[in-house]
């Protein structure tokens, strides 16, 4: 009878030390996390505080990484946690919230809220993660803009304005869904910068997500896929860019250097008006190997390209694509 009871107990620690653990930010609350009625205010808080297998769900509001002026800040999102968005903040299930309803926002607006120059160089910062799973959210206001750093692409205080998904030991993956990225500003990769590096590999995924007035000085308005000896290999499937801006890529930008390798999946997505000042205002693509299925291109301008996307190596394009690249482009 005591052996039964010693093992009931034992079963019992383990299923709770494996239940999945949930917390919980709600702007303006100051408990501990552990509820609704007990959420932390601080999102920052509650990412230095979870642990791997750990949901954070957060309510609805506008959440910045710091308080202070300090641009070097970011949302940083460890390993094995999931950051869900959409939350009215008294929901029993993350199945009821309505990230469309309830805007959760990660901004990178720290400081004077009429300015740019003193915003948050990447809003989000991943790095090294092998499952991270963020969905519901807007991320703006990121701006990394430095004139010092202008030709050094790969710096933070100059790429990835939204968010810097790095990969540089291992194998990484990040899942980004039902997020919107809007008004974010670099001189490279406004939105999303997503780099392997000496021979990690980046499998991150971008699904059901909007790139909207997006602007990057050099290239990668949206996104930018780079393998810089690694191998990055990011899906980006079922999303809207709009009106995105660089001087190459003013959608996405895509490149393999050093030995690296860059197998891009752009599958069922809607690229309109974006606008690439010298070439590819759809997807600009250098050395690497990038897979088209099911685009719609409407109106996008590069201004020195007779097409709206510039095509340098191994892309796979299936039926009717270039001639859909051409009926979009204008001069």
């Amino acid at each position: 009878m005591k052996r039964a009871i010693v093992i009931i107990l034992v079963l019992a620690g383990f299923l709770q030390m494996n239940a999945q653990q949930i917390m919980f930010v709600k702007k303006g609350a100051q408990g501990n996390g552990s509820s609704w009625n007990q959420a932390f205010g601080d999102l920052q808080q509650a990412l230095q505080t979870a642990k791997p297998g750990t949901e954070i769900w957060v309510a609805a509001g506008v959440y910045t990484p710091t308080q202070t002026a300090n641009r070097n800040v970011s949302f940083v999102i460890n390993n094995g946690i999931t950051l869900l968005g959409g939350f009215v903040g008294n929901e029993a299930s993350k199945h009821h919230r309505n990230w469309v309803a309830n805007l959760t926002t990660l901004s990178g607006n720290i400081g004077d809220v009429n300015s740019n120059d003193d915003n948050s160089f990447n809003v989000v910062y991943t790095r090294n993660v092998s499952q991270v799973i963020v969905d519901g959210f807007m991320v703006c206001n990121g701006s990394a803009v430095n004139s010092t750093e202008k030709e050094h692409e790969g710096h933070r205080t100059s790429t990835g304005a939204a968010w810097y998904n790095e990969a540089s030991q291992g194998a990484h993956f990040v899942q980004i869904k039902n997020c919107i990225f809007q008004d974010n500003r670099s001189n490279y990769a406004a939105g999303i910068y997503n780099l392997a590096v000496n021979g990690a590999a980046n499998k991150s995924e971008i699904i059901d997500c909007q790139f909207i007035q997006n602007n990057a000085q050099v290239e990668g308005g949206a996104i930018m896929n780079v393998g810089n000896g690694g191998e990055c290999s990011v899906r980006i499937e079922k999303c809207y860019l709009i009106n995105n801006f660089a001087l190459y890529g003013g959608a996405i930008f895509n490149r393999a250097i050093n030995g690296g390798h860059n197998t891009t999946t752009i599958s069922a997505n809607i690229l309109k008006d974006n606008k690439a000042y010298i070439d590819g205002a759809d997807f600009f693509t250098n050395r690497d190997n990038t897979s088209i299925n099911k685009p719609l291109f409407t109106n996008n301008v590069s201004t020195n390209s007779p097409n709206a996307s510039n095509i340098l190596d191994e892309v796979k394009l299936t039926p009717n694509t270039i001639s859909r690249m051409r009926a979009s482009s204008r001069h």
